[in-house]
């Protein structure tokens, strides 16, 4: 049995112990069982090892999702090392600001680069690896002996996305990685097992509602298939459910949205994780009733908002469940997801209720607990909180109080029923008039236009004292929609201070890797007088 309490490297060999034989990883050509990738997995370690890697050393890496990144993460976990997984594409000074913060002393990579730039800049680096390659090095020693690692030991520093221009290294050890796999394995259990008298009710409305869907994957492995970067929170999370609960993974190493559609036909895929705006680009393709999906059983997003008419048409055209997560780097994933047995429009409107050994609330400015209902902060405490920001105590303090609540930034309310649905995040709250505007209502009730695929609204300070809403729009394609006919869909249903003062249509927003608005920057081009974006 899976727990929190082992180290990353024990679950993974326990879980392989079991089905040695079974096919663990699919990417392309490579097809890798269990027994083989736990093999690969010893023989990384033995060369680490042996150029000095060593309990609490850190390895960056710059590797597309594929087979050589799980090799190092695991080896990693058993040598008690830290990966720093990093965005393949980041740029130079990106890339050399990141490395001067977290100190690794190891650096692999897919693609050569400028070793000898990065061994000037980030003294702390000793070692480039080009995974099938020579190593370029300036030192090394050791070997693979007796070691004393434990769960509670750091092992990944994972890098926030940025929507705020300024990245955080989260701290995570091996127990807050594995504990929502945990969480993940209880949810399954009401889904995919037998069930207890507790939960025969959700799983007879789950089996009403996919019948033949649910009923082929009861009791079997499940294949999942990854679109998304595995130096995100999200990405990781994919491999880490996949492989723990001993299922079989699908990777893609770079989103593309029509072979996504070939891999979950010719996979037999049942569950694809992938960001809504990945969903869009599915759905958006000419050809896509041509793709057999009927083995999909769930479509789960996240990392960026769904908008609920999205949602729905997830549900329809693929006809199988949507699970919204809502979670945060800090929280090492899922804070709350929906399940198969909520309802299509609890699916499409909420997050969810909170995981398995997930505590929430949701409080005022003062961090006092708000009943049902209300627009407050969430705050949540569980296992999977990362140890804190790296180099940085003072911001950990800020964000994680004394009894170990996390505040999210985020707007939430939590129905009677224990739904969570979020409203938007607290630091983009617009104050018009004494009047707090909570964009995503904004964004979602303009997203409910078929001409309107997506809106992002910012607050602009008014010179009125204030601030003015400003919302950015990109449209549908091949159609035709104005300014003035945007702001004559708001004045029909929105109260008179939730509509725009201004409004712009735009291609595209700056996006974080994950496709999230970054709403700084629309911004920063709005007061920096170029509103064209």
């Amino acid at each position: 049995m899976l727990h929190a309490q082992l180290t990353m490297y024990e679950a993974i060999r326990q879980v392989a112990a079991t089905r040695l034989d079974q096919e663990a990883l699919a990417c392309g050509e490579a097809r890798l069982s269990y027994g083989q990738l736990l093999e690969c997995i010893d023989s990384q370690a033995q060369s680490l090892a042996a150029l000095g890697v060593q309990k609490g050393g850190k390895v960056a890496c710059l590797l597309p999702p594929g087979p050589e990144f799980v090799y190092l993460f695991f080896a990693l976990a058993r040598l008690g090392a830290v990966i720093v997984p990093l965005d393949p594409q980041l740029r130079r000074q990106g890339l050399v600001d990141v490395l001067q913060d977290a100190q690794p002393l190891a650096l692999v990579s897919s693609q050569p680069i400028d070793e000898e730039l990065l061994f000037q800049q980030v003294p702390s680096l000793r070692h480039f690896i080009l995974p099938g390659g020579p190593e370029r090095s300036l030192n090394g020693e050791g070997s693979l002996s007796s070691l004393n690692v434990l769960p509670q030991d750091l092992l990944a520093l994972l890098y926030t996305s940025g929507t705020t221009g300024r990245p955080k290294g989260t701290m995570h050890t091996h127990s807050s990685l594995i504990a929502p796999v945990v969480a993940s394995i209880k949810l399954r259990e009401v889904w995919l097992h037998k069930p207890s008298l507790m939960s025969i009710g959700q799983t007879a409305k789950a089996i009403g509602r996919y019948r033949a869907r649910l009923l082929r994957a009861a009791g079997r492995p499940q294949t999942f298939l990854s679109t998304v970067g595995w130096h995100t929170i999200t990405g990781l999370e994919v491999v880490l459910q996949a492989l723990l609960m001993g299922d079989r993974l699908v990777v893609m190493p770079r989103f593309h949205p029509r072979q996504a559609l070939q891999l979950v036909e010719q996979e037999h895929v049942t569950v694809v994780i992938a960001v809504p705006l990945a969903f869009q680009m599915m759905l958006g393709i000419e050809e896509f009733d041509r793709y057999d999906s009927s083995s999909l059983l769930i479509c789960g997003t996240g990392a960026a908002p769904c908008p609920p008419d999205l949602a729905r048409q997830i549900q329809r055209r693929f006809g199988c469940a949507v699970h919204i997560g809502f979670g945060a780097t800090e929280t090492a994933g899922g804070i709350a997801a929906t399940s198969l047995a909520d309802s299509a429009d609890r699916q499409a409107a909420t997050v969810g209720r909170p995981m398995p050994g997930m505590q929430v609330k949701v409080v005022d400015e003062e961090r006092r607990s708000l009943p049902p209902g209300q627009v407050g902060e969430l705050a949540v405490r569980s296992d999977s909180l990362m140890l804190g920001y790296y180099n940085a105590p003072d911001m950990t303090a800020q964000v994680i109080d004394e009894h170990g609540w996390y505040y999210t930034g985020d707007l939430a309310l939590i129905d009677t029923a224990g739904y969570v649905r979020i409203v938007g995040r607290k630091k983009d709250v617009i104050i018009r008039g004494g009047q707090n505007i909570y964009p995503a209502e904004i964004e979602a009730y303009l997203a409910g236009n078929p001409r309107i695929r997506e809106a992002a609204v910012v607050g602009i300070p008014s010179p009125l004292g204030g601030e003015s809403v400003w919302a950015f729009i990109i449209l549908e394609e091949d159609v035709a929609m104005t300014s003035q006919e945007v702001l004559d869909y708001c004045r029909a249903a929105l109260e008179l201070y939730k509509i725009p003062s201004q409004v712009r249509i735009v291609a595209d927003f700056p996006r974080t890797e994950l496709g999230k608005p970054q709403k700084f920057k629309l911004r920063e081009k709005v007061l920096q007088g170029e509103d064209k974006v």
